[in-house]
C-alpha cells in the first residue's frame, strides 16, 4: 500500500530524475546573474498548479554572481525541499504568477527557516506585483506599518526568481499571515479574512450577520464545530456593539469589543495608501489575548496608491472608506475621528512624510538593475494592465519604470498634504 509519506518520497525521486537538465540550465543562468538582490531558484518535476502544491527543490542565493567578500555573500543561504503552488484570486489572470512556497523536511513536514534575515517560518509568499509597475507598493505599505506606525505587518525582501531554468523577474518574498510569536499575537485567539463572495467558494467560512460578507477561517483554517461557534459568537458580539444604538458608549459600545488604537492605525494606513480593497477583500481581523477584536494586519496593496481606474481611489483628495463595512460606522463616532486626527499629528511629528518618501527613494536605487531585467521579461511598460490608470498629465500609460516611481511619489505627497488639511477639519465638525 502506498502511504502519503512514500508518495512524497517518490515525488522527490521523480523530481531529481526528471529535473537534472532543467536544474543544470538554471545553475548556468544563476551563475551569470549579477544582482544586488538575492536569487530564489526553484526546480519542479512538472508545471506548478493552483493546488495542491507540487514537490520542488529550492535554493536561496544571496548576492548571486558576486565574489564572496564576506561570509554573508557566500552563495547559498538555503537549499532544500519544498512544495509550491500558484496563489491569489484576480492575480491568477496575469502571466507572471505569484506563488505559495512551503519549506519541507525529509519527511515532507513543514520546516521553519529564517530566510534572508526574516523571522523563521515554513510558509512563504512570492508576490509578483505584476499590475504594480513600481514593484514596491506592498513592501512600502508593510514597512510603513512596522517602522512608522509600530504595528506588525509581514516582513519582506526583494528577490529575483528562476523557475525550472526560466527567469521570472523581480518578486517580493513575503511572510504569510498567520498566528504565532512575532507575528499575529493571539493566544487562544483566531484570525479571519473578510473577502468577496466569489473568493469564499470552496473555502471554510461563515457570513457576517451584519454585513453579509464572507469571513474565511484563516488560522485555524479548520476550527471544528465548537471552535467555529466560539469564533462566530465573538464576531456577533462585536458587530452588535458596533451597530447598536449605544455604539459610542466607552464600555458597552464598540470600544468594549474592538481594540481602538489598533483600529485607528489600521484605518489611517488604508486611507493614507488609498487601498481600493480595504474592507472589501484582503482585510484581516483577529482576537487578541485581551479578548477584544483587532483589525489587521494589513495585506495586499497592489491596487492602492493611485494604481486604479476607480475615480474615488485614483485621485489623492477625498475620504475613501466611508461606505465600507465596519469603518463606515466608526466614522459616525466623532471620538474615533478625533482619535485619528491626534494620531495623525503624532505620526507627522515623527516624520511620516520624510520616511515614506525616503523609503521610495531608497527602494528605487536598489531596484534599478533588477527592474530592468524584470521588464525585459515582462514587456508591459507603456501598456494597460488591469487596473492601471493613464497618467493624468499625458493621458497615456507611463512608458518607463522611473515614471511609475515618480507617479507613486507624487501621489503619496499629495495624499499626505490633503490629509493634513482635511483630517483636522473633519475632527472639529459636530455630530
Amino acid at each position: 500500500m502506498l502511504t502519503p509519506r512514500m508518495a512524497l518520497r517518490l515525488a522527490f525521486v521523480a523530481l531529481a530524475a526528471a529535473g537534472v537538465a532543467t536544474a543544470a540550465a538554471g545553475e548556468a543562468k544563476a551563475a551569470t546573474l549579477r544582482s544586488k538582490l538575492p536569487l530564489i531558484v526553484v526546480d519542479t518535476s512538472r508545471a506548478v498548479p493552483t493546488e495542491p502544491k507540487v514537490a520542488a527543490r529550492v535554493r536561496v542565493i544571496d548576492r548571486p554572481g558576486r565574489r564572496a567578500n564576506r561570509p554573508s555573500d557566500r552563495g547559498n543561504v538555503y537549499a532544500g525541499r519544498a512544495g509550491i503552488e500558484t496563489r491569489g484570486h484576480s492575480s491568477q489572470m496575469f502571466p507572471k504568477k505569484q506563488y505559495a512556497l512551503e519549506l519541507r523536511d525529509r519527511e515532507g513536514d513543514g520546516r521553519d527557516v529564517g530566510l534572508l534575515g526574516l523571522p523563521a517560518d515554513d510558509d512563504w509568499v512570492l508576490s509578483a506585483s505584476y499590475s504594480d509597475k513600481t514593484l514596491m507598493r506592498n513592501a512600502l505599505a508593510y514597512r510603513t506599518a512596522r517602522t512608522v506606525f509600530g504595528r506588525y505587518a509581514p516582513h519582506t525582501r526583494y528577490v529575483e526568481v528562476m523557475l525550472n531554468g526560466d527567469y521570472l523577474g523581480l518578486y517580493v518574498l513575503t511572510q504569510q499571515i498567520e498566528l504565532g510569536e512575532g507575528r499575529v499575537e493571539a493566544d487562544e485567539g483566531w484570525l479571519l479574512e473578510l473577502v468577496f463572495g466569489y473568493q469564499a467558494d470552496g473555502e471554510r467560512h461563515f457570513s457576517s450577520p451584519r454585513t453579509r460578507r464572507p469571513l474565511l477561517y484563516t488560522d485555524p483554517d479548520d476550527p471544528g464545530r465548537r471552535r467555529a461557534r466560539q469564533i462566530r459568537a465573538d464576531v456577533v458580539r462585536f458587530e452588535r456593539a458596533l451597530y447598536g444604538g449605544r455604539f459610542r458608549h466607552p464600555e458597552r459600545g464598540w470600544r468594549g469589543r474592538l481594540e481602538s488604537s489598533a483600529a485607528i492605525d489600521f484605518v489611517l494606513l488604508q486611507e493614507l495608501f488609498g487601498n481600493q480593497d480595504a474592507f472589501h477583500a484582503s482585510t484581516y481581523l483577529h482576537r487578541a489575548p485581551s479578548g477584544r477584536i483587532v483589525l489587521g494586519p494589513i495585506w495586499d496593496f497592489d491596487i492602492a496608491m493611485g494604481n486604479t481606474t476607480l475615480d474615488r481611489f485614483r485621485t489623492p483628495p477625498g475620504w475613501q472608506l466611508g461606505a465600507r463595512p465596519y469603518v463606515g460606522r466608526l466614522y459616525q463616532d466623532r471620538g474615533f475621528v478625533r482619535g485619528m486626527a491626534a494620531r495623525w499629528r503624532e505620526l507627522r511629528t515623527a516624520g511620516l512624510r520624510r520616511r515614506v518618501l525616503g523609503a521610495i527613494a531608497n527602494d528605487a536605487r536598489r531596484l534599478a538593475g533588477p527592474q530592468a531585467r524584470n521588464f525585459r521579461r515582462w514587456r508591459i511598460l507603456g501598456s494597460y494592465v488591469w487596473p492601471n490608470p493613464v497618467d493624468p498629465r499625458t493621458g497615456r500609460y507611463r512608458a518607463t519604470w522611473r515614471a511609475e516611481v515618480a507617479y507613486l511619489r507624487r501621489w503619496l505627497a499629495a495624499r499626505i498634504a490633503w490629509i493634513d488639511r482635511a483630517l483636522p477639519a473633519r475632527a472639529q465638525r459636530r455630530g
